[in-house]
């Protein structure tokens, strides 16, 4: 065999190596992604009274799902269970862990107004507006 063959087969044979890690490194990545827990589907819907947020939680009990409010900020935490140790999973795509989704709300709203239903895996947040503007008068000394 000349040395230029000898030289061309180390070549390939360092190229398959790479394209071969590459695949593995792949494969790790996209295992790791698809069972990370990615932010919900949420709509944010406004009309002259109210907010409306509409959350998919597939997968979610009730008793999972834990909702801070403030005047101005909607904050919703779920936990999707965990599958037992010990099966033998051919293929694991189901999501499991917490999730945690923080916005802004384009008003105000009444903390005392609000309605929430969880119903086939879809949370419905109904937030009354605040109508009335507070101002307070500054007198001059």
């Amino acid at each position: 065999m000349n040395r230029r063959s000898r030289a061309e087969e180390v070549f390939n044979d360092i190229f398959d190596t790479i394209k071969d890690k590459q695949k593995d490194i792949g494969g790790v990545v996209n295992e790791y992604a698809s069972n990370t827990v990615q932010k919900p589907a949420m709509d944010l819907i406004e009309d002259p009274e109210y907010i409306s947020v509409i959350t998919d939680l597939p997968g979610v009990n009730k008793e999972d799902i834990k909702i801070d409010l403030t005047e101005s900020e909607l904050e919703i935490t779920a936990k999707f269970n965990e599958e037992p140790d010990g099966k033998n999973f051919i293929r694991k795509e189901r999501r499991y862990g917490q999730i945690k989704r923080s916005i802004s709300l384009p008003a105000k709203i009444k903390l005392t107004e609000t309605s929430a239903i969880f119903e086939n895996g879809v949370l419905t947040l109904v937030l009354t507006k605040q109508t009335e503007k507070k101002s307070y008068e500054i007198k001059l000394d």
